[in-house]
């Protein structure tokens, strides 16, 4: 993991006009190496999901440089996919299954039909979703939907995969599952990750590390290397003496970066 992939050099941008303007990235600086899985946590509307939106070229930056493979990014940057956390929103309902995947492929206007559609097989069957290539998106659990959504973003075989809080949506049964299957998929096409939630034992238990955002406008307050064994367990990795030290030093750098009010929230929702 020695090649840099994605470079952020003091990223800031506001979003609204006016008065409403509200600054939400106040100087970022990250970077991220080829092969890494690194995952983005902080305070609830720091700007998690703003950031990733500039990342992958969706949104301008107000000023700052987002650089990959040493090019700045100034918009959608092939060899960038997202999988998005609104897997309703985000598949074709009018598409099956496996159009859905094809559809990851549309920039490969050189590649012939039917290496597209074995690719589209390989990825569904990786998913756990051989037999439902015909089915549509509406047909299926949140979960199944979910796992087309990862698919899809897999298809164009992407140097970096962003994934926008991608298993909120999700049970906690289904979402320990699909953590342990976007691990096993990462390993197999050796998958560069960056991942956004709010969930810290499950920004621990996936990355190598993590780096942890302030409140609005947003800056990095520290990076955090996770050292545990690269096979990860749901019960053994959870019960590790590094899991829990982790997990002691990020909750406590968030709970310090809530506002009075919060806190007053949180105390009142626990008596």
């Amino acid at each position: 993991m020695n090649t840099r992939l994605l470079n952020v050099i003091g990223l800031t941008k506001s979003l609204g006009t006016g008065i409403s303007k509200l600054s939400v990235l106040g100087g970022i600086s990250l970077n991220m190496a080829q092969g890494e899985f690194v995952s983005i946590v902080g305070p609830s509307g720091c700007g998690k999901t703003t950031l990733l939106m500039c990342l992958s070229g969706l949104y301008r930056a107000d000023s700052g440089r987002v650089e990959f493979n040493g090019v700045e990014v100034k918009g959608p940057t092939a060899g960038v996919s997202i999988v998005f956390q609104d897997y309703s929103r985000s598949l074709l309902p009018w598409k099956s299954v496996a159009d859905n995947v094809l559809f990851g492929m549309y920039r490969e206007g050189d590649t012939p039909s039917r290496e597209k559609r074995d690719r589209a097989s390989e990825l569904l069957n990786a998913v756990g979703l051989r037999g439902f290539e015909s089915r549509y998106p509406w047909e299926l659990s949140g979960g199944m939907q979910q796992r087309v959504a990862i698919a899809r973003g897999l298809a164009s075989r992407p140097q970096l995969l962003l994934l926008d809080e991608p298993l909120a949506a999700v049970d906690a049964q289904t979402r320990a599952e699909m953590q342990d299957l976007i691990l096993t998929l990462a390993a197999r096409y050796q998958q560069s990750c960056l991942l956004i939630t709010h969930d810290v034992d499950e920004a621990i238990y996936m990355a190598n590390r993590i780096i942890v955002l302030s409140n609005r406008p947003t800056k990095v307050v520290c990076e955090i290397d996770v050292d545990l064994p690269e096979n990860r367990d749901q019960l053994e990795t959870r019960e590790d003496p590094t899991f829990l030290r982790i997990r002691h030093q990020v909750i406590s750098l968030i709970r310090g970066m809530r506002t009075p009010v919060e806190l007053e929230h949180t105390q009142g929702a626990s008596r």
